[in-house]
Formats: C-alpha cells, sequence, structure tokens
C-alpha cells in the first residue's frame, strides 16, 4: 500500500532507444516491473532522432567493467513462480544475456563472472535477479566507481541527494531513494578493485530533482550545462551522465 503522502522520486533513470524502439523497451520494462513496484515508474524510454555511434573504448589493456546494473532482489514468500516469470522474461527477446566473456575470450570483471545479467543495449545498464528470504523486496541500481573515485562519487551523490548514504562495507553503500512495507528503491555505489575502470553506458542517464541549482553547480566535478529552463547536465567521476531537474517540492500539492 503506497504512502499517504505523494512524494516524488528523487531519481529515475532515463533510457535512450534508437527511433522506433522507445514504446518497446517502455513497454518491456513495465511489464517486467508491475511484478515489484507497479505504483512507480523508475525507467523512463525515450528516443533519439538517430542513433548514435559508440566509439569502442576498450583498447586499454586493463579489464572495463559496466558502469551501471539494476538487480531486483524478489522475495521467494511471494511464490517461485513469479521468480521464475521474471527470470523466464529476461530470456527472451529484446532481453539479451550479457556476455561471461570479452572478446577476447576472457572471463568478465569477478563481480559478474558467476551471476547471470541481462541487457536490452550493450550501452543500457545490465540487470539481474536475486532471490530473498527476508526484508522488504528491492529495486536496486548500482553504480560501480573506479577504485580512487568511490569516496569522491560518495559526497557527490549525497550532496545530489541532500542525505548520507548507509555503508554496508568499506566498499559499497547504499541511498534509499523510496520504500513502502514491501518495497525500496535503492540507489548503490560499488567500489571496483585497483586497476578496473568504468565503462559508462552512453544510452543511460540518472536524472535527480533538486530544489535549488545555483549553489550546487561550482560544487560539481564537470560543467554543468542547462539544457532547458529546469535541467542541467553533467557527470559523474566515472563519466555517467547526470540530469538535474529543478523541482519545488510541495507545490503539486497547490
Amino acid at each position: 500500500m503506497m504512502d499517504e503522502t505523494w512524494e516524488p522520486l528523487a531519481m529515475t533513470v532515463h533510457l535512450l532507444a534508437n527511433s522506433g524502439h522507445g514504446s518497446l523497451l517502455q513497454q518491456t520494462l513495465d511489464q517486467l516491473l508491475d511484478c515489484i513496484c507497479p505504483e512507480v515508474r523508475v525507467f523512463l524510454v525515450s528516443e533519439r532522432v538517430s542513433p548514435v555511434k559508440y566509439y569502442d573504448k576498450c583498447h586499454s589493456k586493463r579489464s572495463r567493467f559496466p558502469g551501471m546494473s539494476v538487480l531486483l532482489f524478489l522475495h521467494e514468500s511471494l511464490g517461485k513462480e513469479r521468480l521464475f516469470r521474471v527470470l523466464d522474461s529476461l530470456q527472451h527477446w529484446p532481453w539479451q544475456c550479457y556476455p561471461t566473456q570479452n572478446a577476447q575470450g576472457r572471463p568478465c570483471p569477478y563481480i559478474l563472472a558467476s551471476q547471470e545479467f541481462y541487457s536490452l543495449d550493450n550501452q543500457m545498464p545490465v540487470w539481474g535477479v536475486r532471490q530473498v528470504h527476508c526484508g522488504t523486496e528491492i529495486l536496486r541500481v548500482t553504480l560501480y566507481c573506479s577504485f580512487g573515485n568511490y569516496e569522491d562519487a560518495i559526497r557527490l551523490y549525497e550532496l545530489i541527494l541532500q542525505r548520507e548514504a548507509t555503508l554496508q562495507k568499506s566498499s559499497f553503500c547504499f541511498f534509499a531513494l523510496y520504500s513502502t512495507k514491501s518495497f525500496a528503491l535503492q540507489l548503490s555505489l560499488k567500489q571496483l578493485p585497483p586497476g578496473v575502470s568504468v565503462d559508462p553506458k552512453e544510452a543511460s542517464v540518472l536524472q535527480f530533482k533538486v530544489q535549488e541549482i545555483g549553489q550546487l553547480v561550482p560544487l560539481l566535478p564537470h560543467p554543468c550545462v542547462p539544457i532547458s529552463h529546469t535541467r542541467w547536465q553533467t557527470q559523474d567521476y566515472d563519466g555517467n551522465k547526470i540530469l538535474l531537474q529543478v523541482f519545488l517540492f510541495g507545490l503539486h500539492d497547490l
């Protein structure tokens, strides 16, 4: 059951599809997430005017790691058939299995090596499903941070969200963005080992609602450019795209 007081989501994830594919991808995501969070729409798909050519950034000999993942933690008490239904949907088009080896045949970085992940596009987040035995169900959006950027990333997202991160261990933390008695939405940050660099997903953009932009802009690590009267675009330390939308909390009640 939803809370009585409506609050806008502090974060949404915008996915940029090629022309003609937006409606299909939005429907695919809505159907997948209807089982866990039908009351909120976290992922919004829009279309590009024309496809963007992504240049291969993998010439470095160092391992590269996908910059963003989405994990669904589903409760076993709600039935195994539900879990199997979600897993089955991820194994059918337009979903694709995320490769466990890179182009040179080497295993992917350790975090993905023993787990199954799926994606709608190689420039969109990778998705996975996990079974939980207790607590609430969770939709967790994770940003993977290069080793030296992790501490700075925590401070950056604390600044944007105006709340402190919950530290679970030295290399992992999360922000609670929305919750009910049975569901929680989280943004988490995961520190990668030294020598592993991040591969930002170019068709994935995190949008945050902020109350004020003027004092925030000088504190950001990269230039922040206005793209409309209410939205500004920047990026974090590892190149993940960020949109800041000025939103006056409370005006929706007027």
